[in-house]
C-alpha cells in the first residue's frame, strides 16, 4: 500500500516521546470534532495544539488533493499502528480497492427516486471503509442527486473507529461541499443495539425533512434484521435496506 501521501499527516502525528500514536490520532480526532462545535472527546495538551492544528490542516489538504469519500485515516490508522502503535492501534481495515468492489456490487442500479431515503448500513464499520466507498459509488455513478437521498448508518465497538467514520463522512461533505441525506455514527456492540449503544454523530441535509429518527438502538436493530433477510449481503459487512 502506498501511504506517501499521508506522510504530511504521520508527520504531524508525530510528537517524538510525549505522546504515543493512539493518543495523538485521539487528540486530532477530538480536534476536527471541536470545530464541528462537538465537545473534545480527549482533552489536548496545550503543548500539543500546535501540531494538532498542524495535523487537521494536513488532513484537509489530503483529503482535498483526492476523489471524495476515499479512505485517509483507515491506511493511517494501521501506519501508525506499524510505527509503535500496534498494542492501542492494532486493527486492519478492508483494502480500498476491494471496498470499492463490494459497494459496486452491492449498490446495484441507480434507484427510482421514491421520496425515500436509500439506507445502508454497516454494524461493524472500522474506519468507514465501506460505507466511504458506497459514498463514492453513488457519487461517480448516480450523481449528486442520489448521493442526497443516501443515508448511511456506521457503527462499531471501538471509539476510535467510531469516531474516525463521522469525521471522515463529515469531513468529506465540507471539503467537497457535497450532501448526504443522513449521518448517523453510533458506537456500540451491533449485536447487542440495546445495551449502552452511544450516538457519536447525527446528521441530515438541510433538503432532508426534519424528522427524528428512531432511537438509535432500535434504528440499528431494525437495520441489523434487515441485513439478517439479506445473508449474501451482509456476510460483506455492507447492506442496503
Amino acid at each position: 500500500m502506498d501511504t506517501k501521501h499521508l506522510n504530511p499527516l504521520l508527520g504531524a502525528l508525530d510528537d517524538g516521546y510525549r505522546h504515543r500514536p493512539h493518543e495523538m490520532l485521539g487528540f486530532f480526532i477530538s480536534g476536527v470534532m471541536s470545530l464541528w462545535g462537538l465537545p473534545e472527546w480527549q482533552t489536548i495538551p496545550e503543548e500539543t495544539r500546535p501540531k494538532v492544528t498542524e495535523a487537521i490542516e494536513a488532513y484537509a489538504d489530503i483529503v482535498g488533493s483526492r476523489e471524495p469519500f476515499e479512505d485517509i485515516i483507515g491506511p493511517l490508522y494501521m501506519e501508525m499502528a506499524s510505527r509503535g502503535g500496534r498494542q492501542q492501534l492494532g486493527q486492519y481495515f478492508t483494502p480500498w480497492g476491494v471496498a470499492s468492489m463490494m459497494a459496486q456490487m452491492t449498490a446495484g442500479e441507480k434507484p427510482e427516486d421514491t421520496g425515500q431515503l436509500i439506507k445502508v448500513c454497516d454494524p461493524a464499520c472500522g474506519s468507514g471503509v465501506m460505507l466511504l466507498a458506497f459514498a463514492h459509488h453513488a457519487l461517480f455513478n448516480w450523481g449528486e442527486d442520489a448521493l442526497i437521498r443516501l443515508a448511511v448508518t456506521g457503527c462499531d465497538i471501538d471509539a476510535y473507529c467510531a469516531r474516525v467514520m463521522a469525521l471522515q463522512l463529515v469531513a468529506n461533505c465540507n471539503i467537497f461541499n457535497l450532501k448526504l441525506g443522513e449521518v448517523l455514527v453510533l458506537r456500540g456492540d451491533s449485536l447487542f443495539p440495546d445495551k449502552g449503544m452511544e450516538t457519536i454523530v447525527h446528521a441530515t441535509a438541510p433538503t432532508v425533512p426534519n424528522v427524528l429518527p428512531p432511537q438509535a438502538p432500535e434504528r440499528l436493530a431494525a437495520l441489523v434484521d434487515a441485513a439478517h433477510a439479506h445473508p449474501d449481503v451482509y456476510q460483506h459487512e455492507l447492506f442496503v435496506a
